[in-house]
């Protein structure tokens, strides 16, 4: 067979391409790896690599570009903050609808009860402790057989104390078990969604015993076991505790209760003791009665009042409410 021979215009064009290629790729030789297809690809990936290595810059784990303006840097950071704090409430969201689903099905299946309420005094006062003048006490109640949870709040007409505690109370017998996050205004951050070191809450277990139905008196204990601003006077982890014991009785008509409380250490932020560490905190005696509105299955409207004497704090208040429960 007659051997083919390229002519020489064929030689002119072959060592033309090889020029070229030698001018473009710095007198690399071509290779199988690098021709037709597979040489598009690559360049193609180290074209788009150079590009983006050329106009971004990593900061903070993400790509910005160097070349943009500063404002749109800055709507891009608030974009990422904005999708945390979103991410945070979808969370809350979901976990209250959850709440409220798996209460609809208890409602349902186990006759769970609501019951609510709320009181207007003409001053508020915890365990002893003033906490602010006239003021407005929504409760909601759910239970269902020995087992509840309550929200209860209080506002003054000025706006300018607020608390929201939520409890959870268990019952087993004469006792009666309970954890609940205490939050209250007054602090150096009063945020409700904070949860670190400048947290308002305080999360507090709680024990009470009915000694028995010819003595109905009442020992209960409570305790702090979480919460920055639970501090002692040298700023210390406080861990507030406080005991007391009740007395329910009735003269004629009239719902009573006697009874004293006491803090067992010192526990300067949440009761206000000073430098004190035992001390008497709460004296009270308590008269109530209310009356059942005709027509209705549960609701009903009663007046008390509350004479508390604080030892501790030199201090005594007479208070008076009207109630209202449905």
């Amino acid at each position: 067979m007659r051997k083919i021979e390229p002519t020489p215009n064929m030689l002119d064009l072959i060592a033309l391409l090889i020029m070229k290629s030698v001018l473009r790729r710095g007198f690399s030789s071509i290779t199988v790896s690098l021709g037709g297809i597979e040489a598009r690809a690559s360049a193609a990936k180290v074209s788009i690599i150079k590009f983006t290595h050329n106009i971004c810059v990593t900061v903070n784990g993400s790509s910005v570009p160097i070349t943009e303006p500063n404002r749109t840097i800055s709507n891009a950071t608030k974009l990422i903050v904005n999708w945390k704090t979103m991410k945070r409430w979808i969370f809350i969201l979901i976990a209250a609808l959850a709440i409220f689903l798996t209460a609809d099905l208890c409602a349902r299946e186990r006759g769970v009860k609501f019951s609510g309420g709320t009181d207007l005094v003409s001053t508020y006062v915890w365990r002893g402790v003033r906490e602010s003048g006239p003021a407005f006490q929504p409760t909601l109640t759910m239970s269902a057989g020995n087992f509840s949870a309550t929200a209860w709040g209080s506002v003054d007409f000025d706006s300018t104390y607020k608390e929201m505690d939520l409890t959870l109370a268990y019952s087993l017998g004469p006792v009666t078990l309970s954890v609940a996050d205490l939050y209250w205004t007054g602090h150096a951050d009063d945020r409700y969604f904070v949860f670190d070191s400048r947290s308002p809450h305080r999360i507090e277990a709680g024990a009470s015993w009915v000694v028995s139905e010819k003595v109905p008196v009442t020992l209960s204990w409570y305790t702090v076991l979480f919460g920055a601003a639970d501090v002692n006077d040298k700023g210390e982890r406080a861990y507030a505790s406080y005991f007391e014991a009740a007395c329910p009785f009735t003269v004629k008509t009239v719902d009573m209760k006697a009874g004293v409380g006491m803090v067992p250490w010192n526990a300067a932020a949440t009761y206000l003791t000073g430098d004190r560490g035992f001390c008497v905190q709460n004296v009270f005696l308590n008269a109530g009665k209310s009356w059942k509105i005709k027509g209705t299955d549960s609701m009903s409207v009663g007046v008390f009042t509350n004479l508390i004497w604080n030892p501790a704090l030199d201090d005594v208040n007479f208070v008076g409410g009207i109630s209202f429960r449905m």
